[in-house]
């Protein structure tokens, strides 16, 4: 290996990371076998969070169903979603060691199986119960897919590819209210549960059959791993990192990653900015749009689902692949990568974001034309989705051997503030009316935005300062 030189990308600047002599090496596929792997592990994250939400816009029915108040209806979404930040502490060490393909083919069909439970459930208690093992379950696709897209791709190429596995994710909540309503009123709510466990079977069943094993230690030729054949990797035979070995500490390498600011800092801005710019509307739209507007769940679910799926769809559009471009111009007049760059491809959701969610606060208050209200999430989808694509791109290519590690904080981070906006978004509305309820929430994001500019000033020092994590070096 010592003689062979160096890979460069297009413009002569090093690949990062360096692809091994090896086929079976991921980096080295074929071009429409890394876009198949990516096409299914981002369906199966679409599917994650369309199981999750697909419920969403029928509260109203459900909670006369269950008879319990629509603000503990709410909580069949909440725990699916504090379910999912706790899935990946526990299924992304073991994919570290034991690989990719096997924590999919087994978390993917518990999850399906708990959302056929989920539907089948009779009263509030079990139906919670299904919602929390759907969630522990069906959660890992979301919070391990970046660690797929790590495995596939070099660092320039990151942006592009990350963003279509984000904007897919993310775009299963946003779809899921515009046929949720639907549903429920032409068939039965239960079907929001049935129907994506159907899909999601069809999807596994083609996982299993097609996509191979994408986990690819990197060890030193000193410490070689043993390679499994092509066949031994379709077939789940033996370890797919022969060196490596699970170990409790593996549990709570997560939380060792927060000593490091490139991750800490952007995490807690995206945690706080996709709780308030996507999962509030969510959990609010039922009641606020029926209060305000007369809404029953069909228009309930197209008033959230159009404007919030056409603003991520757009901001994708701007984000991943421009993140790459700034990047790689950025390097070419330094003569180096620098993940800091990204940053400057982020400055669009502080402003979008935030503004996003004030247009509908106003709009809601002032009971304006729906079109208002449409609008200002749109405006905030689109800012999220900028901020999404960054974040996991540049927290990855920060720490490369980490990702795993690094999707875990983002889902944990994510989804615990998503969770608790169940508890005071609501009783904040009646507390002091939905205007003032919603600025206050959206300078909340602007706060947790400030801190990125520091980062994107002083990051690279700050890194070199501190050093890399000592484990998973390895990957």
């Amino acid at each position: 290996m010592d003689d062979v030189l160096p890979r460069r990308d297009r413009n002569g600047l090093l690949l990062l990371p360096q692809a091994s002599q090896d086929p079976r090496d991921p980096l080295n596929w074929k071009p429409w076998l890394k876009i198949m792997v990516l096409a299914e592990i981002s369906l199966l994250s679409f599917l994650s969070l369309l199981s999750a939400s697909l419920i969403t816009p029928n509260f109203q029915p459900l909670s006369r169903y269950l008879d319990r108040p629509l603000g503990q209806t709410v909580y069949v979404t909440s725990m699916f979603l504090l379910s999912c930040a706790l899935s990946s502490i526990f299924w992304n060490p073991i994919s570290n060691v034991y690989g990719r393909r096997p924590v999919y083919i087994i978390t993917v069909l518990g999850g399906l199986l708990m959302s056929v439970a989920s539907g089948k459930a009779t009263s509030y208690g079990p139906l919670l119960a299904f919602r929390c093992l759907n969630g522990f379950f069906g959660g890992v696709p979301g919070g391990l897919g970046n660690a797929v897209v790590t495995d596939l791709f070099f660092t320039h190429e990151r942006g592009l590819y990350m963003g279509i596995y984000t904007v897919m994710y993310i775009t299963g909540g946003h779809i899921a209210p515009i046929i949720g309503g639907y549903i429920a009123d032409d068939i039965s709510w239960r079907w929001c549960f049935y129907i994506p466990a159907i899909i999601t079977a069809v999807v596994w069943v083609i996982y299993v059959l097609t996509v191979p094993e994408t986990l690819y230690p990197r060890a030193s030729q000193t410490q070689q791993p043993q390679r499994r054949t092509w066949t031994q990797n379709m077939t789940l035979q033996g370890s797919s990192n022969s060196t490596g070995r699970l170990r409790l500490i593996d549990f709570f390498r997560p939380f060792q990653m927060l000593i490091y600011p490139s991750v800490l800092l952007p995490s807690l801005y995206y945690a706080v900015a996709f709780a308030h710019g996507s999962i509030l509307f969510i959990i609010s739209s039922a009641q606020l749009f029926a209060a305000d507007y007369g809404y029953e769940a069909k228009r309930t679910g197209l008033l959230l689902g159009i404007p919030i799926t056409v603003g991520s769809v757009l901001g994708e559009l701007l984000s991943g692949g421009f993140s790459d471009w700034i990047s790689e111009r950025r390097s070419l007049a330094r003569g180096k990568r620098k993940p800091e760059d990204r940053f400057l491809a982020i400055i669009p959701s502080f402003f979008l974001t935030p503004l996003g969610i004030i247009i509908e606060g106003l709009c809601l208050e002032h009971r304006t034309h729906f079109m208002g209200v449409a609008m200002g999430i749109a405006t905030a989808s689109f800012g999220l989705q900028v901020a999404t694509t960054v974040v996991y791109t540049y927290t990855s290519e920060c720490y490369k051997p980490q990702t795993p590690e690094i999707g875990t904080i983002l889902n944990f981070a994510r989804n615990m503030v998503s969770f608790g906006m169940s508890f005071y978004a609501l009783p904040f509305v009646v507390a002091v009316g939905v205007q003032d309820a919603w600025i206050v929430l959206a300078l909340t994001i602007v706060v947790f935005f400030f801190p990125l500019v520091p980062l994107y000033l002083w990051g690279a020092k700050w890194r070199e300062r501190l050093g890399n994590p000592a484990f998973n070096s390895d990957l």
